[in-house]
């Protein structure tokens, strides 16, 4: 037993280790030369800390190695956890605040870039994808080893200020109803993406069939009202304390279950879990027995799609629910597991609300998808320290 236990809590345990490590020994001597740490920056230093976004930020060049490299990359995230929304306001904050300036890795006002550099450098890090990198390798370093009883998937609205991509639509021949007469040829009905995606076997092969070019979004709210917005989509797969593992950007045309066998399959390499908890929105059954195939208990909620026998089958459900409620007894067991799914909502509340993505001024999917990159390795590290505080 002594062997095990070891085992089963080291990421936790060097997770803990490092956070005493800085509390003691860091926090102290940077008082000594700053002053008091608000609480804020206390939390900067630990995610700064652990993400250690140097490592993946590599130029390799003969002659004039390229400067503020890592330093721009620590702002980005400093302008993530200060809910930073512009990178103007960044560098003002950063004339205005010593001790960020310092956490960033500049001493001097002057050492700080234009705002042309931090454009052309956050350009370089966003095709580099250096957030995203940095996010899996926390997940792995920390995360790997623990199972998790839970994995919450959906997708959030990204409205951007930019035009849309027109999609030309294909013009389907009309074929009389019935049976096709003798010697009359037909097309064969073109498969979804879904049907496409089953049999492939990398998340890459899976998310070459979805564009993440800007288009229009529509989607119906809690409160039964249509919501229409231009821009993308970021779907997220968060687990038990409410920490996003997988993350993808798309367009906003594109449909939540589209994205759900890349999110699944990535998720699963990345952490240990048992259930998979998704909306009506994700309601097939190729979803259900992918779920399945990573030894996994889907559930999903029913969408009626028009269906009398579905509706029924809700409504049943409903009433079920009623008569358990109303006699006192306890909820079944599926019905309890669903209602965990919200942590991937908070996930949402917490990267639009506190994490500087409410309102996104960068254009282009590479940008806009390392914006949300940043927010998301913040939230991550974040919502991981609280498994341990």
């Amino acid at each position: 037993m002594e062997n095990i236990i070891p085992k089963l809590s080291s990421n936790l345990s060097k997770m803990w280790n490092k956070i005493i490590n800085l509390e003691n020994c860091l926090f102290p001597n940077l008082k000594e030369q700053l002053g008091t740490l608000s609480t804020k920056e206390e939390k900067l230093i630990k995610i700064l800390d652990f993400a250690q976004i140097e490592k993946n930020v590599t130029v390799v060049t003969i002659t004039n190695t390229p400067k503020d490299r890592e330093e721009i990359a620590r702002a980005m995230i400093a302008k993530s956890v200060y809910n930073i929304q512009t990178t103007r306001d960044l560098i003002d904050r950063l004339h205005s605040d010593r001790v960020l300036r310092v956490l960033c890795g500049w001493r001097y006002k002057i050492d700080i870039p234009s705002e042309a550099k931090f454009s052309r450098v956050f350009k370089e890090l966003s095709e580099l994808k250096i957030a995203d990198k940095t996010h899996q390798r926390f997940v792995q370093e920390y995360l790997s080893d623990i199972i998790f009883m839970y994995n919450a998937s959906d997708a959030t609205k990204i409205p951007l200020r930019e035009k849309p991509i027109k999609v030309e639509k294909e013009e389907k021949p009309k074929n009389k109803v019935g049976r096709p007469k003798k010697g009359e040829k037909r097309e064969p009905i073109k498969p979804k993406i879904l049907e496409l995606q089953k049999d492939m076997k990398t998340t890459q092969d899976m998310l070459s069939l979805v564009s993440s070019s800007c288009g229009v979004g529509i989607k119906q709210n809690s409160k039964g009202n249509r919501e229409v917005w231009i821009g993308g989509k970021l779907h997220i797969s968060a687990v038990d304390g409410d920490i996003p593992i997988t993350t993808f950007y798309s367009g906003a045309n594109v449909h939540d279950s589209s994205v759900a066998l890349p999110l699944m399959n990535e998720t699963s390499k990345r952490v240990m879990y048992l259930y998979d908890l998704q909306d009506a929105g994700y309601d097939s059954n190729i979803i259900r027995e992918f779920s399945k195939k990573l030894n996994h208990k889907p559930i999903i909620d029913i969408n009626p799609k028009n269906s009398k026998e579905l509706k029924d089958k809700i409504q049943l459900i409903k009433d079920e629910k009623e008569k358990f409620e109303f006699f006192n007894l306890p909820k079944l067991s599926d019905e309890y597991h669903y209602n965990q799914r919200s942590m991937v909502e908070r996930v949402n509340k917490y990267l639009k609300d506190d994490f500087g993505c409410n309102t996104i001024y960068y254009q282009g999917a590479t940008k806009v998808a390392s914006v949300l990159a940043f927010g998301i390795l913040s939230v991550c590290i974040h919502q991981s320290l609280k498994l341990i505080t």
